[in-house]
């Protein structure tokens, strides 16, 4: 075991070095890129003593709102407050997932009385997300591309504390693997942390007894190797699916209910509706949409842009393998299974995945 001393220079160190706000800035985003781009992607890591994930449960409960996946007494996992590590639920997501802490189900964006507008005030209390799988710390990376210029989620991303920890993968789940690790302060796995940024390396600075000198290590294997490869000609093979009969076997089973995309960590479409209250004040407000409703596509006149399930399915298909506009390319699926697992008809966006690729029926 190093020395106090010891461990307070490297944990001084490492806060320098990972004090490099990226895309969105300010959020915290990983510079270990560059600075170890020779050295197989390692980063500063350290082993830790037992009990030190409650030891730093309780460092932030002064401080933090602090949630992690937990399972409840009706099998579902939620995020929950914790006081334990011992609650966590290391081999479950939670059903709704990270983005509902930053982009909110119902969300009032400002109101308006007497000419004067007025935007929510946000608030002062930062929240801590612990036990946070490596895909839901990917998905929450693709919400930080998404909503660059959206004030409102990066008012809320800006006071996020992301803990991640190692999962343990499901027959639904099917992660493709990734060059990069995902956004995060602090990621545990067994007895070993790796830091993510200065605002993790700070809160070691009251636990630097229990650490041991550091090293540059990479992540475990498993968060970055992944389940399943998507097909290097994806795009290929979705142009020339239009007028095969997938879409339509698939869409038939289809009851529309939107499931899939409540339960999607990147699925993010939205409603603005503006509101007269009682009051006399008048407020605007954003709620989540679901591309699967009939009314999602629907316009002035009566016109459908996509009319049918079967359309709806592959415009889905295409918004989560192949992404949209300048996110074009960019895969906004992490491979979770959630949707497979919340849909009540079995369609799983994996197989037909797999249907595209090899023609196997989904």
């Amino acid at each position: 075991m190093a020395g106090p001393f010891s461990v307070q220079l490297a944990i001084a160190d490492v806060t320098r070095h990972c004090a490099v706000p990226a895309l969105p800035a300010p959020f915290p985003v990983l510079e270990w890129e560059q600075s170890h781009a020779d050295d197989g992607g390692a980063m500063r890591s350290w082993a830790f003593q037992a009990g030190f994930e409650d030891r730093l449960l309780q460092s932030l409960r002064g401080d933090y709102r602090v949630l992690a996946p937990v399972r409840g007494t009706d099998g579902v996992v939620r995020l929950q407050p914790v006081r334990s590590w011992a609650e966590l639920s290391p081999a479950g997501l939670p059903l709704i997932p990270l983005k509902k802490v930053v982009f909110p189900p119902h969300d009032v964006l400002w109101t308006l009385m007497e000419y004067e507008y007025r935007e929510p005030a946000p608030s002062s209390v930062p929240v801590a997300l612990v036990g946070i799988a490596p895909c839901d710390l990917y998905a929450l990376a693709y919400l930080d591309l998404v909503f660059a210029d959206d004030p409102h989620y990066q008012r809320r991303r800006q006071n996020l504390l992301l803990i991640g920890s190692n999962c343990r993968p499901t027959p639904e789940c099917f992660c493709p693997p990734r060059r990069e690790p995902p956004p995060f302060d602090l990621f545990l796995a067994a007895d070993r942390l790796w830091v993510g940024s200065a605002w993790g390396a700070g809160l070691l600075t009251a636990l630097q007894a229990e650490l041991s000198s550091p090293g540059d290590l990479p992540l475990p294997a498993e968060i970055t190797d992944g389940q399943q490869q998507v097909p290097e000609n994806l795009e290929q093979l979705f142009t020339a699916s239009a007028g095969l009969p997938l879409w339509r076997e698939v869409g038939e089973r289809c009851v529309s209910c939107g499931a899939c995309s409540a339960v999607c960590p990147t699925c993010y479409c939205y409603e603005m509706s503006d509101e007269a209250l009682p009051d006399g004040r008048v407020a605007r407000r954003r709620e989540w949409d679901n591309c699967f409703f009939r009314n999602h596509a629907l316009v002035a006149g009566g016109q459908n842009f996509r009319p049918t399930r079967a359309e709806r399915l592959r415009f889905r298909f295409e918004h989560k393998m192949l992404g949209f506009g300048a996110l074009r390319g960019i895969s906004a699926c992490v491979g979770c299974g959630r949707c497979a697992r919340a849909c009540p008809v079995d369609i799983d966006i994996s197989a037909v995945l797999a249907a595209l690729a090899g023609g196997n029926k989904p």
